[in-house]
């Protein structure tokens, strides 16, 4: 999950908007009631991949920006890496924002076998543009590849669907001889582009129809479509 609130799970107590599948999950596994992250996006990615705190990793300071000249050292070896290492295949579905200035800092180049997603820190879940509005960098383009090609053929289709799709296909055709390591990074619940940041299908959004706030109510089918993917 991305930018999950506390209190918009289950397991925390929150009763709005129903998560069973992030509720077994956490049941079923670990709850770090006191474990904490920076609040963005990049510093703690670079942590997860890295095992270090962000200040050395040289990531701490900000979110990277599509036209950013710098990326999470090569020189460090990163999780996919170790678990290559070990046996395990390793494979990537979702978000990376750890570079993307150069090939050698993409995601099929630091151990992941395949790579479908964006490379930016958020994206629309349909359209698959990606507004940046961090100065100095003033742009806007489409950030959606398989691997290391342009994914055209995914332009309209809801990003969590596929996100989903696409890691159900790797469990299943994973030969389980094999120790299988999937990054699983979604976009939801992260705000999409400024002119439409709450995305969710129509039918997601009406299931929350005792929500009041408009916004409230497509957020809750984003987090819906969250954990139905779950």
């Amino acid at each position: 999950a991305d930018d999950l609130g506390w209190n918009d799970v289950g397991f925390h107590g929150s009763n709005q908007i129903p998560t069973p599948n992030i509720d077994s999950l956490a049941y079923s596994g670990i709850i770090l009631n006191n474990y904490y992250v920076d609040p963005i996006c990049t510093p703690s990615r670079s942590a997860l991949m890295t095992g270090r705190h962000p200040i050395h990793t040289g990531l701490q300071s900000n979110v990277l920006v599509g036209g950013a000249p710098y990326a999470l050292s090569t020189k460090v070896e990163i999780l996919p890496q170790y678990l290559n290492h070990l046996g395990y295949r390793s494979r990537a579905v979702g978000k990376w924002h750890l570079g993307s200035h150069t090939r050698n800092v993409t995601p099929t180049e630091r151990g992941f076998e395949s790579f479908i997603g964006y490379w930016t820190g958020h994206e629309d879940y349909y359209d698959h543009t990606a507004q940046e509005l961090y100065q100095p960098i003033d742009g806007w383009g489409y950030d959606f590849r398989r691997n290391m090609s342009v994914a055209w053929d995914d332009y309209g289709n809801y990003a969590t669907d596929i996100f989903t799709k696409e890691a159900v296909k790797v469990i299943s055709d994973h030969d389980k001889k094999t120790p299988l390591f999937l990054y699983l990074a979604h976009l939801a619940v992260h705000s999409a582009n400024t002119y439409a940041p709450l995305q969710a299908p129509q039918d997601a959004i009406n299931r929350h129809s005792y929500i009041k706030d408009e916004n409230r109510r497509k957020f809750a089918g984003m987090l819906y479509k969250l954990d139905e993917s779950v």
